[in-house]
Parts: C-alpha cells; sequence; structure tokens
C-alpha cells in the first residue's frame, strides 16, 4: 500500500510541475498549447487514478458520502470529460507533436 501511494504523489508531483510550465510558457509570452494539453491530459488521468486509488483504500466507505473520496473521485472523473475530453487533448497534442 505504502508504494501505491508513493506512485500516487509522485504523479501529483509531476502533474504540478506540467501545470507549473504550461503557466511558466504563457506568463513569458511563449507558445504553450501543446504544454497546456499535455498538463490537462496527465492531471486529470492523474486525479482519477489518485482518487480511485483513495477509494479502494477507503474500503465500502470509499463509496458513501459520510466521505469525501466519494466526491472526490466524481470530480476527478469529470476532469476527463468536461472542458475537453482526454482524446481532444490527445488530438491536439499529436497535431502539434507530429506537425
Amino acid at each position: 500500500m505504502q508504494h501505491q501511494v508513493a506512485r500516487a504523489a509522485t504523479d501529483v508531483e509531476a502533474a504540478r510541475l506540467l501545470v507549473y510550465n504550461a503557466a511558466r510558457l504563457r506568463d513569458a509570452g511563449q507558445p504553450f498549447l501543446t504544454e497546456a494539453a499535455m498538463c490537462k491530459l496527465f492531471a486529470s488521468e492523474v486525479a482519477e487514478r489518485t482518487t480511485s486509488l483513495a477509494i479502494n483504500l477507503f474500503g465500502g466507505n470509499g463509496f458513501v458520502k459520510d466521505y469525501p473520496v466519494e466526491k472526490l473521485f466524481r470530480d476527478a472523473k469529470i476532469g476527463q470529460i468536461y472542458e475537453g475530453t482526454s482524446n481532444l487533448q490527445l488530438q491536439t497534442i499529436a497535431k502539434r507533436v507530429i506537425g
């Protein structure tokens, strides 16, 4: 279980750094569309994986509304489909990388 938590923490930090990089590029007036799509894609996937892990760690209590984990999972899941689905982010990234 410790390894799963460590991996989740590493994923969250990587997502945070992607966001910081996209913001840094935007603040510098440089192109940032690819980096923004990458951080949106990766962060939404990390959020879903991490909250799914949290539900597993909570066991049956992960699904009841008595604990905030259930709401966090629903919020994370919507991140993959709201404001640009993961597929749209992948399409944006591929167009920019491939040319």
